[in-house]
């Protein structure tokens, strides 16, 4: 019994997807014209089509950067490294919803307000502290 492999040809609602190949680029995923994160068998499958449209004898030159950019991602180890050094955008800014907090840094003018309350500070008027004391009860 012979198994029978079948090989799947992208729609053009993928092919629409994939973008250029952009051979001014430093990205080895934008030089293939893949997206960032594609499988070994993208990777493999987007070489050999560039390769077909820019041979080595015509274009030598694009052809070392396609050559380049496959080295980087061809197998899982490099491909892994590769994407460690690439530069990625940093996720967009979200700010966090924090609690408030009540003000504990020390300021002098509420402990002076705070003496003036509760001490003698500022009064005027020190009657009240004073009374009358007999010598002998009366």
């Amino acid at each position: 019994m012979i198994a029978e492999r079948s090989f799947q040809t992208p729609s053009l609602g993928e092919e629409a997807n994939v973008p250029e190949p952009n051979f001014e680029s430093e990205d080895p995923y934008a030089v293939l014209g893949l997206q960032r994160g594609a499988s070994r068998r993208q990777v493999k499958h987007a070489y050999f089509r560039l390769v077909r449209e820019h041979p080595p004898e015509e274009d030598a030159a694009t052809f070392k950067l396609i050559r380049a950019a496959y080295e980087k991602l061809r197998t899982e180890d490099v491909k892994a490294e590769t994407d460690l050094f690439l530069f990625q955008p940093p996720p967009p800014w979200r700010p966090r919803k924090r609690r408030r907090h009540p003000d504990l840094d020390f300021h002098a003018e509420h402990i002076w307000k705070l003496l003036e309350l509760q001490g003698d500070l500022g009064r005027s008027n020190l009657e009240e502290d004073y009374r009358k004391v007999g010598l002998y009860d009366e």
